[in-house]
C-alpha cells in the first residue's frame, strides 16, 4: 500500500486532521504541514491508531510538548501523533527508602508535575522550575541543569515498544541515560514514576520561586525557542559562553536570532523559518570551531522532510 492510500484509510477510520502546520505544535513556532495529525485522548486510542499506521505502512512521528523540537519547513510526511492529551492526572504513593513516588502519564506538563510537588511539599524537582514541555519529553531528553538531570529522580517507566506495540515497565537500573538523552530508541514513554522526598512546604516553594526567578532573568523565556540549542561540550566549556565569546550574541538570519540574554538560545523574533534557523546554526558552529576548534553538537531534536505524498 502506498503512502497516499494508507493516509486515506487512516483518515476514514480515525479523527485526524490533514495538512496541519507543525508550528502550532512546537515551542519554536516553526514547521511545515503534517500530512495527518492525531491527538489521542488515551492509551487505547493511541494503540488503535498506531496499529492502523503499522498495518497501512504509514510512517509515524511522535511529538510531545514540542519544546525541544525543530520541524522542517517542508513538514512531516505520514502521521504525526501528539501525546499531550495522554494525561490522566498526577498521583503519589509510598515508595522505597522513605521516598514518595509521584506518578504521571507522559502527556502531563512538567510544570503541572512541579506544581503538584510544590503544593504537596515534596522536594527533588525544584531544579525543573521553568522547564517547558511534558514530563515524557523531559525524561526522553533527560532535562535538567548543568549539575543534574531528571534521570536522578526516575524510579520506573511505563513504555510502549513501537515495533510490537507491547507495554512494559522498566526499572531505573535498566535504563541508560546520557547527557540530554535517554537511550530508548523505537519506544514511547507512556508514564513515569519519580522518587521524591517529603520536605518543608515553605522551603520547597521558596526554592521553586528562586529557580524560576533566576531563569526569567537569564533566559529569553518571552520569545519562541527550543531552549538551549547546543550541548555543552564538557564541564569545562559552556556552549553559551563559547558563542558569546565568538561575538555572536544578537546575530541574525532572517527572523532567527542568537539571544542577547543567553547566547545558547536561538529565538524566533517573528516568522523565522527552519531554513533560517539552520543557517544560523551553521554560522555559529563555524565561528566557534574556527576560534576554539570545538564543533558544537545540537541539543535540539530535528525532524521532518520534504516532498509530497504520492498522489
Amino acid at each position: 500500500m502506498n503512502l497516499h492510500s494508507g493516509i486515506q484509510k487512516i483518515k476514514k477510520a480515525f479523527q485526524v486532521s490533514a495538512d496541519v502546520p507543525m508550528k502550532q505544535y512546537t515551542r519554536f513556532k516553526v514547521g511545515g504541514p503534517a500530512d495527518l495529525l492525531a491527538v489521542p485522548e488515551n492509551r487505547q486510542e493511541l494503540l488503535a491508531i498506531l496499529t492502523a499506521a503499522k498495518d497501512t505502512s504509514v510512517p509515524v512521528t511522535i511529538v510531545g510538548g514540542g519544546s525541544n523540537l525543530l520541524v522542517s519547513d517542508q513538514g512531516i510526511r505520514g502521521l504525526v501523533i501528539v501525546t499531550t492529551h495522554l494525561a490522566s492526572g498526577i498521583r503519589s504513593e509510598k515508595g522505597p527508602d522513605e521516598t514518595i513516588l509521584v506518578c504521571a502519564d507522559a502527556g502531563e506538563r512538567l510544570s503541572a508535575v512541579c506544581r503538584y510537588t510544590k503544593n504537596c511539599g515534596l522536594t527533588g524537582l525544584e531544579f525543573c522550575a521553568g522547564i517547558p514541555g511534558t514530563i515524557g519529553g523531559a525524561v526522553m531528553m533527560n532535562a535538567g541543569t548543568a549539575s543534574q538531570g531528571i534521570c536522578n529522580k526516575i524510579q520506573y517507566l511505563d513504555i510502549l515498544d513501537l515495533d510490537t506495540l507491547a507495554v512494559k515497565t522498566i526499572k531505573k537500573q535498566n535504563l541508560i541515560f546520557t547527557y540530554r538523552r535517554l537511550e530508548l530508541d523505537n519506544h514511547l514513554i507512556l508514564g513515569t514514576s519519580l522518587a521524591l522526598k517529603a520536605g518543608d512546604p515553605k522551603t520547597v516553594q521558596q526554592r521553586f520561586a528562586a529557580n524560576m526567578k533566576r531563569k526569567q532573568t537569564t533566559q529569553p523565556m518571552h520569545l519562541p525557542s527550543a531552549g538551549c540549542f547546543f550541548k555543552n561540550p564538557d564541564q569545562k566549556y559552556s556552549a553559551g559562553k563559547l558563542i558569546q565569546d565568538a561575538g555572536l550574541k544578537g546575530a541574525c538570519c532572517g527572523d532567527a536570532r542568537v539571544s542577547e540574554i543567553h547566547a545558547n538560545y536561538i529565538v524566533n523574533c517573528g516568522n523565522a523559518t527552519c531554513e533560517e534557523i539552520l543557517a544560523l546554526k551553521k554560522r555559529i558552529q563555524k565561528a566557534v570551531f574556527d576560534r576554539y576548534g570545538i564543533m558544537l553538537e545540537t541539543e535540539v531534536k530535528m525532524t521532518g522532510n520534504g516532498g509530497k505524498t504520492d498522489e
